[in-house]
């Protein structure tokens, strides 16, 4: 498995028989085979997780599926969409929280999509294909603010632990998951915790807003993790078992 980091909480992933992109929010797409499909993910709306050009995409690559968070209306976009010449509503799939959903590409292959109810908006995804299994957490994450009452982050956590009891035990082999620099000292809480809850082979931080760093910081105090947690940047292309 191919994996790319686009931006923020944006990844290209390509398997032997297809392609997965996440999140697309801004980057480039690597260049695809036009005989191999592609399944597009979109957990929420928020403009930093969802780019309406990803419908463009149908017209360099017809292979190409849509799995959306339900709280993307898609009457509307279909309508639009059509009146440009590209017709959405087959290639489209919603989806809601708490769901599973069999996906059959058009190579024949099976993709369960399994989704988790989101801490913020939307969900994420939980993905079974060719035996290997790849969790985009979206806004799922730990949003404990210092500014936020105490109540708030009590039921806050309260979510996530409820989520993240879900993924219990789980072998992942690839994992996107939060780590984003305005929680402040509480940023690596959420991705500790879906490390002490799954077992996960490579877990790539995202929502960093550029910062980098953040993920040497968080090696440096749990060491323990440095053999799954890869250091994601704006180039980044690695192979993964």
């Amino acid at each position: 498995m191919k994996v790319t980091y686009l931006n923020h909480s944006g990844f290209f992933l390509e398997t032997e028989t297809a392609y997965f992109l996440f999140d697309y929010y801004k980057g480039t797409i690597p260049q695809m085979i036009k005989d191999k499909p592609l399944v597009v993910f979109v957990s929420h709306s928020h403009g930093d997780h969802y780019n309406r050009e990803i419908y463009h995409l149908l017209q360099q690559h017809p292979d190409t599926k849509y799995v959306l968070a339900k709280e993307i209306p898609t009457k509307k976009l279909i309508a639009e969409w059509k009146e440009q010449g590209i017709n959405l509503e087959p290639q489209i799939m919603s989806v809601g929280k708490n769901t599973t959903h069999n996906l059959v590409l058009s190579n024949g292959n099976s993709l369960e999509i399994t989704t988790l109810k989101s801490t913020d908006a939307g969900v994420a995804y939980l993905l079974n294909y060719e035996n290997q299994t790849i969790y985009h957490a979206g806004d799922l994450n730990l949003w404990y603010w210092e500014e936020e009452t105490r109540q708030y982050n009590e039921n806050m956590t309260a979510a996530y632990l409820r989520e993240m009891e879900k993924l219990k035990g789980k072998h992942i082999d690839v994992a996107f998951v939060p780590m984003d620099p305005r929680l402040g000292e509480y940023a690596f809480d959420g991705l500790k915790i879906f490390l002490e809850y799954t077992d996960c082979v490579n877990v790539y931080p995202m929502h960093m807003w550029g910062e980098y760093e953040l993920i040497e910081h968080f090696l440096e105090g749990y060491p323990e993790y440095r053999e799954q947690v890869r250091k994601t940047n704006n180039f980044d292309m690695k192979f993964v078992k």
